[in-house]
């Protein structure tokens, strides 16, 4: 097994809380499950062409558009939308993982290199850049800017040229496990992260540095 170079971070669940703690609050108001409401304003788990959502993350639309495409999705699902649900997930409210973001700069003056991989929006990055940081990373990949999205493979190629390090020398962390997937094909080693304090420690097992 080749010795890990890169550390790859997902954005939402691994260096902010993850986007379906939002998402389940608002489920409660829609007497829905949190998995229904997901899968009707984020789209299904594989990358498809149609959901509004995934469309934004290409690149493909704006964010004002997302909310009016949403319509087919929750009348399959048997939801009534109000119409803000869009707009309430994009209005921050997350808590920054510091801890993580702080192990980010311990793991660049031990040699690593760097990346962040993330479905994102054009409109957001001003706003994420200023919550954690973009001078952390030697790469940001933005699904937007590549014009794919995880688990989509054109993104992970573009993450790998971007750190300039083989495949078997990156170890990825994502709280969503399809996004795992195409990760572990390409080589990656990879970590399903369920909160900070695991994310850390499974970390320091693959991609160890000096304990303070």
């Amino acid at each position: 097994m080749a010795a890990i170079r890169a550390v790859v971070f997902d954005f939402g669940g691994v260096l902010i809380s993850p986007i379906v703690e939002k998402v389940a609050v608002m489920a409660e108001a829609h007497d829905t499950t949190m998995h229904e409401l997901l899968h009707v304003l984020l789209g299904p788990r594989e990358s498809g062409p149609d959901h509004p959502w995934h469309r934004c993350e290409r690149g493909e639309i704006n964010v004002a558009e997302i909310q009016p495409g949403l319509g087919p999705w929750a009348a399959a699902a048997g939801i009534s939308l109000r119409g803000d649900e869009i707009e309430l997930l994009m209005d921050g409210g997350y808590r920054v993982l510091d801890e993580v973001i702080a192990h980010i700069d311990v793991l660049r003056a031990a040699g690593y290199r760097t990346g962040l991989l993330t479905n994102t929006f054009a409109e957001f990055r001003p706003k994420m850049d200023a919550d954690i940081g973009f001078h952390h990373f030697d790469a940001v990949v933005e699904s937007f800017a590549v014009q794919a999205r995880k688990p989509e493979l054109a993104i992970y190629e573009a993450t790998r040229e971007m750190l300039d390090v083989d495949h078997d020398e990156i170890v990825y962390l994502d709280d969503f496990d399809q996004n795992l997937e195409p990760a572990l094909a390409l080589g990656w080693q990879v970590i399903h992260v369920t909160g900070p304090e695991q994310s850390l420690a499974a970390l320091q097992e693959i991609a160890p540095v000096p304990r303070p």
